[in-house]
């Protein structure tokens, strides 16, 4: 489980993973909280949802689901997903984490 735990950190601490929103990432030694998770996930969601809709548009087919189907349903997936995977192990990690303390 610590190997799943490990490569699931390393992708989170990849600056671009988090493009355009590096400034929410929390310092290793941060928990990841629910806020920030849900905060995190309605900002991909509702971007991933509304390209979505906008495929359906382009298809034709926009008329067969709500607006806000795809952006609700994403945002909601997001957040499970999120919050089980690479939020449980930033907070694994954030647990065991001890500061390099500096001499005075």
């Amino acid at each position: 489980m610590r190997q799943v735990e490990d490569v699931l950190n390393f992708l989170s601490d990849i600056d671009s993973n988090w493009w355009p929103f590096l400034f929410l990432r929390p310092e290793p030694y941060e928990r990841m909280t629910s806020k920030r998770v849900a905060l995190l996930a309605a900002l991909y969601g509702i971007f991933t949802g509304a390209f979505m809709d906008a495929l359906l548009a382009v298809a034709g087919r926009a008329h067969e689901v709500s607006l806000w189907t795809f952006p609700f349903w994403t945002t909601i997936g997001f957040f499970v997903i999120y919050r089980l995977t690479f939020a449980y192990a930033w907070n694994c990690r954030a647990e065991r984490f001890i500061p390099i303390r500096t001499r005075s």
